[in-house]
């Protein structure tokens, strides 16, 4: 086997830490632009197992193509009614014949989106609340055959970091709190967002939050629901970081005036808010403007072949070994280059950012990274299996 190019260089400039000014946002599951990420990823993992389970085999798909078009809806206190359903729009890849035997693409797909929104939102209906399409077309057919011949289906890279600085930890953290924890105390839908700013040792966290129309009957309700909510994030948030924490919720509200965020779905979605692939979270579940990041749509596309899902996943988790390996090391950046028909675990360029704990770059540790580097790349075809268990998010 031809040896890897791997390079291992000292990180370059400022730790994030040390910066004056920090930015970090997180889109909540119920987003529109983390629905269309959701159901794209459950798309490929269905298309998936039907393949192996009915074909014995994967076959080569992009389902990274879904748009959500907003619905509109009558919402006040008290209630609502949807006037015009949210429209799903499933476009992309897929192979639709396998030596003679045609696959239900577009059945396999709607379904799939149909599952993860039953799954994912409490108060959104699949069925009633919207419509959901699949134009879902024939992939070419060279592709299919890098699919078939496990190579690089593209010339792209990964990039992920580890680990996450404070102010990023605290707006994941506490979007999974609301997302997850919160939602059972209050009457709040899932389309939540956390939008984090540090400047200097202070923490600001901004949170867009829906009520649920239905179970909030006038406006002093909301301001107590709202309040408690505030209260309920503070308390969560400031366990999160010794530096002071600063919660503020629906800031766009005037009360008086009848404008709050109230929705019949628990989205935004349900009226005015278009969402699509790729526009949300990236890999490592934020959005991270002061770090190296990919702009590539993970989500729906095939985890055999596709360097820009298997690369951006493949680099979130040797940048993670390599923190938690080499204790040396504090902070890693991993950048993995392909070339289309190349093998995967034979990227043009492999290399790794490291910011020692202390002292500069020795040669003992760019050995120690180099081999973990080589060891995750060995590895690369374990990716596409741990993608279809599901074992971890990708937005």
């Amino acid at each position: 086997m031809a040896k890897r190019n791997i390079v291992v260089t000292e990180a370059l400039g400022p730790y994030i830490e040390d910066l004056p000014v920090e930015i970090v946002e997180r889109k909540g599951v119920g987003h529109p632009d983390s629905l269309c990420d959701g159901i794209a990823e459950r798309i490929s993992v269905e298309y998936s197992r039907w393949c192996q389970e009915n074909l014995g085999t994967l076959l080569h798909h992009n389902f990274d193509k879904v748009q959500l078009v907003a619905g509109e809806v009558e919402v006040g206190y008290g209630g609502g009614h949807m006037i015009r359903p949210i429209r799903i729009q499933i476009a992309g890849r897929g192979t639709p014949t396998y030596k003679g035997r045609k696959i239900p693409l577009d059945a396999i797909a709607i379904e799939a989106a149909r599952k993860h929104i039953r799954e994912t939102m409490r108060y959104l209906d699949p069925d009633r609340h919207m419509v959901i399409d699949s134009f879902v077309g024939r992939g070419a057919e060279e592709l299919a055959y890098v699919v078939d011949q496990v190579t690089a289906n593209d010339t792209s890279f990964g990039v992920s970091h580890w680990p996450r600085s404070g102010l990023e930890r605290a707006v994941y953290e506490t979007s999974q709190y609301i997302n997850h924890e919160l939602i059972d105390q209050f009457p709040i839908g899932e389309d939540v967002k956390v939008m984090g700013a540090r400047q200097g040792d202070k923490m600001v966290l901004t949170i867009a939050l829906p009520f649920i129309a239905e179970r909030i009957h006038d406006a002093a309700e909301y301001l107590e629901a709202r309040q408690a909510a505030q209260e309920a994030i503070q308390t969560f948030a400031a366990e999160l970081d010794t530096r002071e924490v600063v919660v503020y919720v629906n800031t766009a509200d005037d009360v008086d005036a009848g404008a709050v965020y109230l929705t019949l779905t628990g989205t935004s979605a349900e009226m005015g808010d278009d969402g699509a692939v790729g526009r949300g979270n990236r890999v490592n579940g934020l959005i991270t403007p002061f770090r190296a990041t990919s702009l590539e749509a993970a989500c729906g596309k095939n985890p055999i072949s596709h360097v820009g899902k298997v690369y951006n996943v493949l680099a979130m988790l040797a940048a993670k070994e390599i923190v938690e390996r080499v204790p040396t090391v504090k902070e890693a950046t991993v950048y993995l280059l392909s070339q289309i028909g190349a093998p995967l675990d034979q990227p043009l360029v492999a290399t790794a950012y490291v910011r020692p704990v202390s002292g500069s770059l020795t040669p003992s540790i760019q050995a120690d990274v180099r081999a973990i580097l080589d060891e995750q790349l060995a590895q690369v075809h374990q990716v596409r299996e741990r993608i279809l268990q599901r074992e971890f998010p990708l937005f």
